[in-house]
C-alpha cells in the first residue's frame, strides 16, 4: 500500500468514526494563509492535468470588477433594496430566460431607466 492509499484509508476509516470533526494537531489556516494552503493543495493534485491545473489558476480570484480602473481597496457600490414579490419573481424569471445573472439584468434595467428619463 502506497502513502496516498493509506492516508485515503485513514482518511475514510476517520470520516465513518465518531471521532471530532477537526483532529488535534491540525493546523488551522485563516485568511490568505487558507487561501493560499488550498491553492498549494489543488495545484499539487492536479499538477498531471494540464486542463484542470488551468482551472485552479482561475479559482478563488472572486467576481470581476465592475470598475477595472479602480485599483484595489476601493469596494464596488452594492445595493439592497427591497422588491415586490411578483417584481422579484418577473426580473428572475427574465434573467434565467436569458441565461444570465439577475445582477446584470437589474443593472442594465437601472441603466435604460436613466437613459429614458436623461438623468445625470
Amino acid at each position: 500500500m502506497t502513502n496516498d492509499e493509506k492516508r485515503a484509508a485513514d482518511l475514510a476509516a476517520w470520516a465513518q468514526s465518531d471521532e471530532p470533526t477537526i483532529q488535534p494537531g491540525t493546523v488551522i489556516h485563516k485568511g490568505k494563509d487558507a487561501r493560499a494552503a488550498a491553492r498549494a493543495m489543488l495545484e499539487a493534485a492536479t499538477e498531471d492535468d494540464p486542463g484542470n491545473r488551468d482551472l485552479v489558476r482561475r479559482v478563488g480570484r472572486g467576481r470581476p470588477r465592475l470598475n477595472p480602473d479602480l485599483g484595489p481597496g476601493h469596494a464596488q457600490p452594492i445595493w439592497n433594496i427591497r422588491m415586490p414579490l411578483d417584481l422579484d419573481a418577473a426580473m428572475r424569471a427574465r434573467a434565467k430566460t436569458e441565461g444570465r445573472p439577475l445582477s446584470v439584468v437589474v443593472r442594465e434595467a437601472a441603466a435604460e431607466y436613466l437613459a429614458v428619463h436623461h438623468a445625470s
